[in-house]
């Protein structure tokens, strides 16, 4: 196998694990947006949500870059 077929081996295996892992992170982030927000009257999650004011945007922009990372893995292709 030469160098040229190895990359190209290896990158089409990073696309094809970023195309599986990406909306499995991204479902994981929502649920968890979802519990941050309606969680909120649950004593636990009041308290941490007080004490880390800035979590739900950090997830939010999480979320929106797994999503453009997504997005772009798919429009590589190798040929």
């Amino acid at each position: 196998m030469d160098l040229a077929t190895a990359i190209e081996q290896f990158f089409g295996d990073v696309q094809t694990a970023a195309q599986t892992i990406a909306p499995l992170i991204a479902v994981i982030g929502f649920i968890g947006l979802g519990v941050m927000y309606m969680g909120s009257s649950w004593p636990l999650v009041g308290d941490w949500k007080k004490d880390n004011p800035k979590a739900a945007n950090q997830v939010v922009m999480g979320l929106l870059f797994v999503i453009f990372a997504s997005s772009v893995t798919t429009l590589i292709t190798f040929q």
